[in-house]
């Protein structure tokens, strides 16, 4: 999984002597257009000059490359370097992540409840929250609890989006999790394939979004809340491409089964938006 639980933003307003100033600024660009190996390469050879700023923006490169190992050392220094400053929050975050991703879990736990406790509204903090969650999840021995936790991260790291779309990979990454784990199949299932269809439909991804949301509604017609709603979103994205003959069958394949769905708010908002086609 890729690390990602930093704001960018939060890299500038370093000062630096030229060329070094330049040299940082065209990797901070790297990194927010997604480009870390780039970044990578041109802190590299300034690690020595640049002190706490670099070794974080570096250890977040790493990160984003595949390379927590290397991102700890980093990491770990420019937390004490920025330690009871701003920046403390945005160092602790991703070090909590190259922890986790070495492997050392209860350190991870340690640097992400520092981070949330230092800025518990800002992007870093609510992103260390999530990643609690998911820590909380790995560790429940009842697979119901497991599965909530996890689905309750992938939905904090899914609201940050909004913010920074990298985090709907995060997203996708748990979704994905629960709802391909066998030992949590249930209404579970059910939530995270719709889900899936949410982080898709998010980005405007409609084709992708229909599929899931077909899926669900398909799938798992045993849990009724879900699949209206699966109704509901599958017939909105039609409609976003173009397609509201696709969208009204949708619809009126949900309000024909009112013995399963007349009970629901959805079924009622089916009915309302068909007569509002005229349909």
């Amino acid at each position: 999984m890729r690390a990602i639980g930093l704001v960018l933003a939060a890299l500038s307003a370093f000062a630096f002597a030229a060329p070094l100033a330049d040299v940082y600024r065209e990797a901070k660009t790297a990194l927010e257009g997604g480009d870390a190996a780039k970044a990578v390469a041109l802190l590299e050879p300034v690690i020595g000059e640049g002190g706490a700023a670099v070794q974080l923006a570096l250890g977040v490169a790493y990160l984003r490359t595949g390379r927590a190992g290397e991102a700890l050392p980093l990491l770990e220094k420019a937390v004490v370097a920025f330690a009871d400053t701003p920046q403390a929050g945005n160092a602790l975050a991703p070090l909590g992540d190259a922890l986790r991703l070495t492997g050392r879990a209860s350190e991870a736990r340690a640097a992400y409840a520092q981070a949330a406790k230092i800025a518990p509204a800002l992007v870093n903090g609510r992103y260390s929250v999530a990643r609690l969650l998911e820590l909380d999840g790995a560790e429940q021995k009842n697979p119901a609890d497991a599965a909530r936790c996890t689905l309750e991260a992938a939905d904090a790291l899914f609201a940050l989006g909004a913010e920074d779309a990298a985090y709907f990979a995060e997203a996708r990454a748990l979704f994905t999790k629960v709802a391909q784990g066998h030992e949590w199949r249930g209404e579970a299932t059910a939530r995270a394939v719709f889900s899936l269809g949410e982080v898709e439909r998010a980005q405007k991804h409609w084709a992708e979004a229909i599929a899931y949301y077909q899926r669900t509604f398909v799938s798992w017609v045993r849990y009724p809340h879900w699949c209206a709603l699966a109704y509901l979103r599958a017939a909105d994205c039609f409609e976003q491409l173009g397609k509201r003959d696709f969208a009204i069958r949708h619809l009126r394949e949900l309000v024909r089964k009112a013995d399963k769905y007349g009970a629901l708010p959805e079924y009622q908002q089916a009915k309302q938006q068909l007569h509002a086609w005229d349909e």
